[in-house]
């Protein structure tokens, strides 16, 4: 839809103009699925159940099948060109296409779900920043498959910064998975369960979704002069962290049903599995009864 302000001497917007996009290239869709592939090979994977990981976005594909109509998320174009105001129109132009961003961030997770195992080894910042640079990485060779991908690109004249703010959106999401799944983690640390893990990841995300707010929105605003809405911003990150949690939901019913994806969560929780449980001391001798040699 093409958009001029005329000044009152006609209509702002134009009418829409329809088009199908096709795929240029087969070979562009394929990066993120031999990412997945190559993780499936890593030592950790070599068990048939890991391949169940293509169930989830296989699910996620289904539901953003329903999500092909755009958001009116557009952004404003009386906005600076900052990098705080560019972060805004990225953030906005991803997820003004969220059946594009779904299925992006399906091979992000999937990806999350399959270094576990090797993440849960390192230090916890580490692991948190590789987590992040893993989905972010994966994500976004899935997006680059997408039309939106050329919209973006091609609209904005801000193409010098498009990639840093676009990058800054998926690695910062990771960050939201993995600050999330440690945290979750640190408050299961009693008990495993389903009910538990799945509050805990709600709040954890709210809690880091509104962190960024902070840092991305509230804190420039204060230091620099500026204005924000502080109602849209908490009913942004209550959009954004039930939309994550329902983006991680097909994983976790995974993981809840699996034996095998079972450990694996609890490696992203850093929970003790039962492989790494300590086995049962031996039963004291019976008096009488002589002890084996």
């Amino acid at each position: 839809m093409t958009s001029a302000d005329l000044g009152g001497l006609g209509a702002k917007e134009g009418p829409p103009a329809g088009f199908v996009w096709t795929v240029p290239n087969l070979l562009l869709v394929l990066p993120p699925w031999l990412a997945v592939v190559a993780l499936l090979v890593l030592r950790s994977n070599r068990n048939p159940r890991a391949w169940l990981v293509w169930v989830p976005p296989a699910a996620l594909a289904l539901a953003g099948a329903v999500l092909k109509t755009p958001l009116d998320t557009q952004p404003d174009p009386r906005l600076g060109y900052s990098f705080y105001d560019g972060f805004h129109e990225a953030c906005a132009a991803m997820l003004s296409h969220p059946a594009h961003v779904v299925g992006a961030a399906a091979f992000g997770l999937a990806a999350i779900w399959l270094v576990g195992t090797g993440l849960a080894r390192r230090r916890r910042a580490l692991s948190i920043v590789l987590m992040a640079l893993a989905f972010g990485a994966v994500s976004l060779l899935a997006l680059q498959t997408r039309p939106v991908w050329e919209q973006v690109w091609g609209l904005y004249p801000w193409e010098s910064d498009l990639a840093l703010n676009v990058l800054v959106f998926w690695v910062g999401s990771g960050i939201v998975y993995a600050g999330a799944l440690n945290l979750t983690g640190w408050m299961c640390r009693r008990g495993f369960s389903g009910v538990r893990v799945s509050l805990g990841l709600l709040l954890w995300l709210w809690a880091m979704w509104v962190a960024a707010a902070v840092l991305v929105r509230v804190a420039p605003a204060l230091f620099f002069g500026g204005s924000f809405n502080l109602l849209a911003l908490l009913w942004g990150t209550i959009f954004l962290s039930l939309a994550c949690f329902a983006l991680m939901l097909p994983f976790l019913i995974l993981s809840f049903t699996n034996s095998f994806y079972r450990e694996r969560l609890k490696s992203l929780l850093r929970l003790p599995g039962t492989e790494s449980a300590p086995a049962a001391p031996a039963p004291p001798p019976v008096a009488g009864q002589r002890s084996p040699q």
